[in-house]
């Protein structure tokens, strides 16, 4: 299972037909890598924006529990169980830096279940998580972008981890919303 928060709950849903996910990562001035994809939904940017910061909008494609504490400074913590409970020790947390509703969300990992996973716990909490909502055409651009990526092979298999898995999430959320 990917430990990723966001991405991880794709495994819980049939995907037949993906939806669109352009990726634009790039190299910033530094040479740094910067991972960013992209998707377009057909909802609102407020009905996007629900489906990342309230419970019931994240249960509803990302994973069978979920308890987001708004604002800046905040927290979105979820499990992959469906009986999941705050500040369960199998939670996967992350701590919200910038919350501009509807506009703009960015977060940290915070915590990790223990455990093998795909990628280290250390390098996940190096990087930050950047989520854009954009009005495009009748529907809204959802773009991820993640920044902080360092050297070595932790941040290779994390990078590579995200990459699939970020695409994933986003078709995902997508088909989410072309199912209304």
């Amino acid at each position: 299972m990917k430990w990723f928060g966001l991405a991880a709950a794709m495994a819980l849903c049939a995907t037949p037909a993906l939806a669109e996910v352009r990726d634009v990562s790039f190299k910033d001035a530094n040479g740094a890598r910067v991972l960013s994809e992209s998707t377009v939904v057909g909802a609102s940017p407020d009905d996007v924006w629900a489906a990342f910061t309230t419970d019931a909008g994240f249960m509803k494609w990302a994973a069978p529990w979920a308890h987001i504490t708004p604002g800046n400074g905040g927290s979105i913590e979820f499990a992959f169980a469906p009986n999941g409970k705050a500040g369960d020790p199998h939670n996967v947390r992350h701590r919200i830096l910038v919350w501009l509703p509807a506009k703009l969300l960015i977060f940290q990992n915070e915590y990790l279940p223990p455990g093998p996973g795909p990628f280290d716990a250390g390098a996940f909490g190096a990087v930050r998580t950047m989520l854009s909502f954009e009005p495009d055409g009748t529907g809204t651009r959802v773009t991820e972008t993640v920044i902080g990526f360092g050297d070595g092979a932790k941040f290779d298999e994390l990078y590579a981890h995200l990459r699939g898995g970020n695409a994933e999430y986003l078709a995902t959320l997508a088909k989410n919303f072309a199912r209304k």
